[in-house]
């Protein structure tokens, strides 16, 4: 799986510690889109940091763990049984969309006692350190409905960066990075080209 990452910083491995910089957002993660036009527009207009704006072209390693929020867990048998291994007992799950959201038991004091109140969605860091104890790496399609137009894509985040590996790395006006945008550009027009004929012939 083909994997891109815009930014403005130079360097050799990826790390989940820059959270807040326009790395990673605000979560112990990577953040990556499937396509190059994604990233470069992360890398112009949304990364914080000095420098030329560039891009990451990247692939999951062979065997990386990578559960699928677009699919349901039925088709995700290998997802299944980490979580049923590794998550502790008194974690559920949510229902429809919110399958993948994990649910802890939450409990508040009634008349000196603790009182078993339901169960509340964990925490966005917990979920992640729990994803980890299951050998879960990342996921695709993070934000789902919600992942920002710009991206023209899915987001897949990263918990455990060496299922990672950097192929290349595409400057800011280089003839590669032109390449890539027209490339881009191309593929669309005949995707776009492709849906007008399907609707010619439904209309």
């Amino acid at each position: 799986m083909q994997l891109f990452h815009g930014t403005r910083q130079r360097f050799d491995k990826f790390d989940v510690a820059y959270k807040g910089t326009g790395e990673s957002g605000n979560i112990a993660a990577s953040w990556f889109t499937d396509n190059f036009k994604g990233a470069s527009n992360h890398a112009l207009l949304k990364n914080r940091n000095p420098g030329l704006p560039l891009v990451y072209r990247c692939e999951l390693k062979a065997g990386a763990i990578i559960a699928n929020h677009r699919q349901p867990l039925t088709e995700q048998p290998e997802i299944v049984d980490r979580f049923k291994s590794g998550l502790p007992v008194d974690i559920e799950f949510g229902n429809g969309l919110n399958r993948f959201v994990l649910k802890k038991p939450c409990y508040t004091k009634y008349k000196g006692k603790m009182v078993y109140s339901g169960h509340t969605p964990v925490e966005t860091d917990e979920l992640i350190r729990l994803y980890l104890t299951c050998g879960i790496q990342g996921v695709y399609d993070w934000e789902g409905e919600f992942t920002d137009s710009y991206l023209h894509g899915t987001t897949t985040v990263i918990f455990d960066t060496d299922a990672v590996s950097i192929i290349d790395r595409i400057e800011y006006g280089s003839d590669d990075w032109h390449r890539w945008l027209s490339e881009y550009r191309e593929k669309n027009c005949v995707l776009e080209r492709e849906q007008e004929v399907q609707q010619a012939h439904h209309g």
